[in-house]
């Protein structure tokens, strides 16, 4: 457990740092606060000393004599003020002073309320600023991290970093207006108290270390506890989402008992850690409180005494004894806010982690965060007038074993491939499952960086060119089709946000899915559902191929594409795939075999090796491992 001293620990000084944009609003929130304290200690000193002063100068008086009383008057050290004189003829005149202050006494409060309220309202929105501001951030790393990166975190915890770490967060700084005016006020108390006894305060400040120790020695184990609260929050989400993506092998394997043991003994977990929380933070209130009394009582019996023996005045000391009393409920305060800012920072813990992800080299940091890392890359090259010759130059590539370190050896995925693709190209890769096929084209999108040689398009290596510009040249329809909560119009028209309608429908058209869209009641604008759960897989795919090809990139990568289609609908479409690869560099990847034969070149891979090359009919008279595939499905 970390006992380094709050302000050593290096995500408290970049917890701090995180709210020097907000200094300004900081800065009012506690000049309201002062005015609040202000407020509070005038009303104490006229409500505890000068009306009772007041009142025993009154109580008994004829008024044979004018009676004066006095407010505001200070005779302690080197201050000396003679304060407000209120000459009194009657009784009358006694009544209306009193009455006058008691008009007085609720403009103070209504003071008080306004300058409080300013006080919350201030802090409140600065909470909201910064949730907004770290939403951001964090979607931005999520989005612009590279996906070896993101396959190694659990999508639940993701979620709860950009959800539930960012609330506790803001719950933190809205709060921080309730300890921004217990600060303020323990502080004017305080130099008060000074002022009026320093013998008295001294035997009060001696209870405020041994209360900064306790709300330190709770705070720590509060923090843990919620560490392990945030940690299993993530499993909740990850097997949430596990859940409800997979209901249909839930059901259909009857494993719903089995299920919801798990998400118990889950549940369980947090809560044991949510109840072990709950212990300590209700300890400190309490512990605190009693120690408050004691440094109260100890005053309370010097007082007495010095009351007795005529050193000290009654109203003196009445007024005394009410602001310690007062003094130690703000005390409080800080000692809960203190749990706050430890289950605060197991959270800010959390998310300063997923900031620290390096984004991919050419990604445009947009989000206003000077702090955010990204990597260091040139301007990078404009792809311009793309020919569509795709090279790959003794590429290697693996997938590395040991996350925490990346350097560590593993067997490569794609081990020393060489070809070359030549514009207007069809070439289909086929092989096993595991073999390297989708792997290969992901690095010509770049979606993983190669451990060794070179891709080229046009003799330009990748490593050189835009992320954006390299993505936009090239159109993917993936083996696992994805499409978005939204209508059917705007999931074909994702990746070209000015597209026309009637571009969007002609895409539609030669994908064949126009056909199925018109029969909806409400056609291109029918909502698809979460990942278009309200569409067929083959629709869906068909949906996603109708987007590729309104991209109209010069390259374009079908893996799988056709592996959702029945054979009807896929005899549709392939002549639509025919006009749309028509001058256009393509690389199919396709287990089924029917879908390659017309292939300029077939590439044939195992174990991430090239170990046939070739067209349909050059392969099959070689009787290799490409033959063995055709005999295997055409038989």
């Amino acid at each position: 457990m970390d006992k380094e001293p709050l302000t050593k620990n290096p995500i408290f000084k970049r917890f701090v740092r995180y709210h020097t944009p907000y200094t300004g609003s900081i800065l009012l929130a506690m000049f309201c606060a002062l005015v609040v304290a202000l407020c509070e200690l005038v009303a104490l000193q006229i409500l505890f000393n000068d009306t009772i002063n007041a009142l025993g100068v009154v109580s008994g008086s004829t008024f044979e004599q004018p009676v004066s009383i006095r407010y505001f008057q200070r005779e302690e050290g080197m201050i000396a003020f003679d304060g407000f004189e209120i000459l009194l003829t009657n009784a009358n005149d006694a009544l209306k002073a009193f009455l006058w202050l008691l008009g007085g006494m609720l403009v103070l409060i209504f003071i008080k309320g306004v300058f409080a309220y300013c006080n919350d309202y201030v802090m409140a929105r600065v909470g909201h600023k910064l949730a907004f501001r770290l939403r951001n951030a964090l979607y931005q790393r999520i989005v612009s991290a590279p996906l070896g990166v993101l396959r190694e975190e659990r999508i639940g915890d993701l979620m709860t970093r950009i959800t539930d770490d960012v609330r506790v967060w803001q719950s933190l700084v809205a709060a921080m207006a309730n300890i921004i005016r217990a600060v303020v006020l323990v502080t004017l108390f305080l130099s008060v108290m000074l002022i009026t006894s320093s013998k008295f305060t001294l035997f009060v400040l001696l209870i405020l270390p041994l209360v900064a120790y306790l709300i330190t020695f709770i705070g720590r184990r509060i923090r843990a506890a919620s560490t392990e609260i945030q940690q299993q929050s993530t499993d909740i989400y990850s097997h949430l989402k596990e859940t409800l993506f997979g209901i249909k092998i839930v059901k259909s394997f009857t494993s719903e008992q089995e299920e919801i043991h798990r998400f118990r003994t889950i549940n369980w977990s947090q809560y044991c850690s949510a109840v072990r929380r709950a212990r300590f933070a209700a300890l400190l209130p309490p512990t605190i409180e009693w120690l408050g009394f004691v440094g109260v009582a100890t005053v309370f019996g010097l007082g007495c005494w010095e009351v007795i023996t005529g050193q000290l005045a009654t109203a003196a000391f009445i007024s005394y004894i009410a602001m310690v009393i007062w003094m130690f409920k703000p005390i409080k305060t800080i000692g809960n806010v203190n749990s706050a800012l430890q289950q605060c920072l197991a959270s800010a813990e959390r998310i300063f982690y997923l900031l620290d992800v390096r984004a991919e080299a050419g990604t445009e940091n947009d989000a206003g965060e000077r702090d955010l890392p990204t990597e260091k890359s040139t301007d990078g090259i404009e792809l311009q007038n793309i020919r569509g010759t795709v090279t790959f130059q003794n590429v290697t590539f693996s997938y590395s074993q040991d996350s925490k370190n990346p350097q560590a050896p593993s067997k490569p995925v794609i081990d020393n491939v060489t070809f070359e693709a030549k514009p207007g190209e069809v070439v289909a890769l086929v092989g096993p499952s595991g073999s390297g096929k989708t792997t290969l084209l992901n690095l010509l999108l770049r979606f993983y960086e190669v451990n060794s040689g070179k891709i080229l398009i046009d003799d330009v290596p990748i490593s050189e060119v835009k992320l954006k510009s390299l993505r936009q040249s090239i159109a993917l329809v993936p083996q696992d089709t994805f499409l978005f909560d939204g209508t059917i119009l705007e999931n074909i028209g994702y990746g070209c946000p000015g597209a026309t309608d009637a571009a969007i429908i002609a895409a539609a058209q030669k994908a064949n899915a126009h056909a199925f869209i018109t029969k909806i009641p409400k056609g291109y604008a029918t909502p698809i559902g979460e990942a278009g759960v309200k569409l067929s897989g083959g629709e869906q795919q068909r949906l996603s191929i109708a987007r590729a090809l309104l991209k109209d990139a010069p390259i374009l990568v079908l893996d799988e594409a056709t592996s959702s289609l029945d054979t009807q609908s896929e005899a549709l479409i392939q002549e639509s795939l025919t006009n749309l690869m028509q001058g256009r560099t393509s690389f199919i990847i396709a287990h089924r075999l029917s879908t390659v034969v017309r292939a300029d070149k077939i590439l044939v891979i195992k174990d991430g090796e090239i170990l046939e090359t070739g067209t349909h009919q050059t392969l099959l008279a070689k009787g290799g491992l490409y033959k063995k595939f055709c005999e295997m499905q055409f038989s």
